[in-house]
């Protein structure tokens, strides 16, 4: 055997192993990527949609989400859905007294203001891409 076919041959041998399959570390550094990515997102978005939150939402919701003529949004269920909370902020609730913000805020500040409300006071439900804003608002058009 020559000393071409041995090296493919131990090649073969440590992909056999698992020693360098496609499922050993590789995709454990990718989710880890992917995993730190998505927080760092999760704390800007959340940043940015305190200060958002606080100027249009607060005056009904309270500030720290505890409700007023709004209701309570701290370990409110129906926000574990990003569907609902972005439907809800873009077309607001009429029969509930909630505005629309469709024509005031963009997708990415509706995208912070959902993940601030998502991932504030006893709320650990994820971001909200502004992606999903803009597929929501899609929908209405």
């Amino acid at each position: 055997m020559g000393m071409k076919n041995s090296f493919g041959v131990g090649f073969a041998a440590l992909f056999a192993a698992g020693v360098m399959s496609t499922g050993s570390l590789a995709p454990a550094y990718a989710q880890d990527a992917q995993a730190d990515a998505l927080a760092a997102q999760t704390e800007a978005l959340t940043a940015e949609g305190k200060g958002l939150f606080l100027e249009n939402c607060a005056p009904c919701h309270g500030e720290n989400g505890e409700g007023g003529n709004g209701p309570k949004l701290d370990g409110n269920t129906f926000i574990q859905s990003r569907e609902n909370i972005v439907n809800q902020i873009l077309w607001g609730a009429s029969d509930h007294g909630m505005p629309p913000f469709e024509a005031q805020l963009d997708d990415h500040q509706i995208a912070a203001i959902a993940t601030y409300v998502r991932n504030s006071w006893s709320n650990k439900y994820g971001p909200v891409l502004e992606r999903s804003v803009e597929l929501r608002r899609a929908t209405k058009k």
